[in-house]
Formats: C-alpha cells, sequence, structure tokens
C-alpha cells in the first residue's frame, strides 16, 4: 500500500518547517531510526525541501499517527502541532499527490522545475542507501514521465519561476535604488538571484563559504558588475549594504544578533534558507522577508496560471489512471498465459495450413497436434519457470515489460534502463 505524510507550506509555517528540515548528514540515520521502529515499512523515500518534508511509503499497513508522533519525537516537536499540520494520502490520492509534487503543481511556486531534480535525489539517495526497492521505484519513473508531459503539454513551466525569481520580483516592487547587492550562498537559489540581479542592473557582491566557488561563478558569468568576497566579510557587509539575498545550506543562522549594527540607511534583507541563516529580528531599518512572506506573490503566480493549472491536474489524472492499469498488467500469471496461448495459436494456424495444402491429413492432425504442443511446451518451460522466480526481483518490471515486446504481445515497454535511466540527472 503507498502512503505520503506531508508537511509542506500548506500547513506548516517557516519556524516548524525549520525543525523538522534534516541536514543531509543525519538523513541516513533518520531511515535506519525509521525502519527499526516500524518493520513493517518496506520502503521509503524522504524528501526534503525549503517548502516540505514527506516520507514516501510502501508498506502493508500504516499507523500515520504513530509515524508523525516518532517525527515529533526525532525533531523534538510537539506531538500535536506536528498531527495538526500533517496530510497524510493513501494508495490513489498518494500517486496523485506524488505526481503533483513531481509536476511542481504543489509548489509555493507552481511551475517551478526544481522540486523534479530534489526528488531524483531524494530518490538516487534512497534507491543508493537501499531503502526504495521495486514499488517506489514505479512511482517515481511514472512520476518523472508525468512531470515531462506537464511541461511539455502546458505552460505551467514557461518562462520559468523560482523561489529566487518570487523574491526578486517582490524586491523590486519595493522600488529599490540602484545599489550594490550582497548574495550569500553558491547554490542553485543564490546563483538564480545573482543572475536576477545583474539582468536588473544592479551591482552584486557575492559571498561564498568557500571562495573559489564565488570565484567559478564569477569566471562563467564575465559581468563586471559581479564582484565576490570571502565568508568572513560577511560581518563588515551586512552593515555596508542596503540590499541582502542569503540562500546557505548552513543547518544553523550565520546572521545572529550581536552581528548587526545601526546604520544610516533603511535595509532590505531576503532569507530565503531552511533552516533560516538570519536570526528573528525586529528593527526598524531593517525589513526582513522569509519564504512565507512571499506566498502573495505566488498565489498571482498561481492565478495567471490558473487555465494551465487545469490541463496539467488533467494529465496527472490521466497518469494515475494509466499507472494503476500499467500495475495490473505486471501480473506474471497473465503474461504467461498471453505466450503460451501465442505459440498455441501459432501451431493450430500451422497444422490448418499444412491440412490445406495436403501436407497431412485429416487423421494425422490429432498426433500432430499432441507433437507440437509437447514441442511448444518444452520450449516454454524455461521462460515460464523464470518468469514465475523473478517476479519478486527489482529487475521483474524490465523483464516483463521485454517479453512482452519480445512475443509481440500488448502493452509499451516503458523502462528502457530500469532503475538508472530516469533516477538521476543534473539537468533537471
Amino acid at each position: 500500500m503507498y502512503c505520503v505524510i506531508s508537511f509542506s507550506h500548506k500547513n506548516l509555517d517557516i519556524s516548524t518547517r525549520e525543525k523538522i528540515a534534516l541536514p543531509q548528514d543525519k538523513i541516513q540515520d533518520f531511515y535506519h531510526s525509521l525502519f527499526a521502529t516500524f518493520p513493517n515499512i518496506q520502503e521509503c523515500i524522504l524528501l526534503g525541501t525549503c517548502n516540505r518534508f514527506e516520507l514516501l511509503m510502501f508498506a502493508p499497513s500504516y499507523n500515520a499517527h504513530a509515524i508523525i508522533d516518532f517525527i515529533a519525537s526525532d525533531r523534538e516537536i510537539p506531538a500535536p502541532q506536528l498531527r495538526a499540520g500533517a496530510q497524510v494520502f493513501f494508495e490513489k490520492e498518494a500517486i496523485e499527490h506524488i505526481f503533483s509534487v513531481t509536476s511542481s503543481l504543489d509548489s509555493l511556486v507552481i511551475g517551478e522545475t526544481q522540486i523534479t531534480g530534489q526528488l531524483k535525489s531524494a530518490y538516487k539517495l534512497a534507491f543508493d542507501l537501499g531503502f526504495c526497492k521495486k514499488q517506489l521505484t514505479r512511482v517515481m519513473h511514472f512520476a518523472f514521465k508525468c512531470a515531462a508531459l506537464v511541461r511539455s503539454q502546458t505552460q505551467i513551466s514557461k518562462n520559468p519561476v523560482s523561489i529566487s525569481s518570487v523574491a526578486i520580483v517582490h524586491f523590486l516592487s519595493l522600488s529599490p535604488i540602484k545599489d550594490k547587492v550582497a548574495v550569500v550562498g553558491t547554490g542553485e537559489i543564490g546563483i538564480l538571484c545573482v543572475k536576477y540581479l545583474l539582468s536588473h542592473g544592479f551591482d552584486v557582491l557575492l559571498l561564498s563559504r568557500t571562495l573559489q566557488n564565488a570565484q567559478a561563478i564569477q569566471d562563467e558569468l564575465q559581468n563586471e558588475h559581479l564582484s565576490i568576497a570571502s565568508f568572513g566579510q560577511l560581518p563588515e557587509v551586512i552593515n555596508s549594504v542596503r540590499y541582502l539575498f542569503c540562500a546557505t545550506g548552513a543547518p544553523h543562522t550565520i546572521i545572529t544578533h550581536d552581528m548587526i549594527h545601526p546604520c544610516e540607511f533603511g535595509r532590505i534583507w531576503f532569507d530565503l534558507a531552511l533552516p533560516r541563516d538570519i536570526d528573528h529580528i525586529e528593527r526598524e531599518d531593517i525589513s526582513l522577508f522569509v519564504i512565507d512572506d512571499l506566498q502573495e506573490v505566488a498565489l498571482e503566480n498561481k492565478s495567471k496560471r490558473e487555465e494551465e493549472l487545469q490541463k496539467a491536474h488533467h494529465i496527472i489524472s490521466e497518469q494515475v489512471v494509466l499507472f494503476e492499469q500499467w500495475l495490473k498488467s505486471l501480473d506474471v500469471e497473465p503474461l504467461i498465459k498471453a505466450f503460451r496461448d501465442k505459440a498455441k495459436q501459432c501451431c493450430l494456424d500451422e497444422i490448418e495450413r499444412s491440412l490445406k495444402k495436403g501436407f497431412i491429413t485429416k487423421d494425422e492432425e490429432d498426433r500432430v497436434v499432441r507433437i507440437l504442443h509437447n514441442a511448444f511446451n518444452k520450449f516454454l518451460h524455461h521462460p515460464t519457470s523464470y518468469i514465475k522466480t523473478i517476479k519478486e526481483s527489482p529487475e521483474s518490471d524490465f523483464i516483463i515489460e521485454n517479453v512482452k515486446k519480445l512475443f509481440d504481445l500488448e502493452g509499451e515497454e516503458f523502462f528502457q534502463n530500469p532503475y538508472k535511466c530516469e533516477r538521476h540527472n543534473k539537468n533537471d
């Protein structure tokens, strides 16, 4: 049974999402603890982004409340608080939710393509660690296929938007003067902020904990309005520039109260990280915006794309139906019957042709039928036995699809190279 337990920007504020977020080096320990506590869980993928924390699972049965309480205990969050912010999906609803998330219909910024890559990375990690096997792999293959269809058949991802672009749109709506902007962090969000700001004519100072990363970006962009600085200059920078964008992967705040000094000018800061990079501050000379403050801009973006959203949801509904049909087609018994029936029919057709041509007489028909029947039974014995033995193995889907193709049976080949081809693509 498929199940998703979801905590997202829809139901949890940023302070709770910060607490539930897992550092990369803690994910494997979380998996081990989860599987040790709930041995009936057979497979799991943990998806953690700045806007969501989700467990995609496969198990015979679930105690969703117990799993939520386990997460609450692990992340030291009051269980009632976490329960109130949880969404739980089972079976068809779970599949539909996974397809929607992968296709960026459940994102804060509808149509952003970053989520597909994030899910591929989460899938790759779970697969490589052995926590994701055949059942969730099936869903992931279809989910990535579904996301590709949504991108190609709708305008959802045309003129792509992201947290970075929404933040820049909001920043520009504040009518900033053309002054220097500091960007802290050389991850995907930070790099996009740099590009957007440069395209709008701002001078940008990029700070990175690893100066070589900032240097590589400067070399790539070759823009005279971009300069770089080391992380050690952060205390000086935050008190000398009007505008600041922070988006690092630090597990704790990097700008604390004691680092902030009074300035003669007002400052506008954007904290696009989770956990947050900047301490909660209340100062008249600083306007601080975090991810959740961008909801209004994101909702405006969603309303403009409403027609395309309907098309996208229709595609997802179709793909959910196709996925269910495809799962049923993987039953090996009907497949075995199909290729054995085809072999039998070929024998009968040849006997009928031989009778018409006079190669055999009517009196010989029964004996020839028995001979051919024994021959194709003997020929198909090994394929039949083999398919029965591999039906629970991870590679069975791939083999079954190719048996269909080999014997020219109905059904298209779905996996080109299972557990690899769609597992991870850095271009997404």
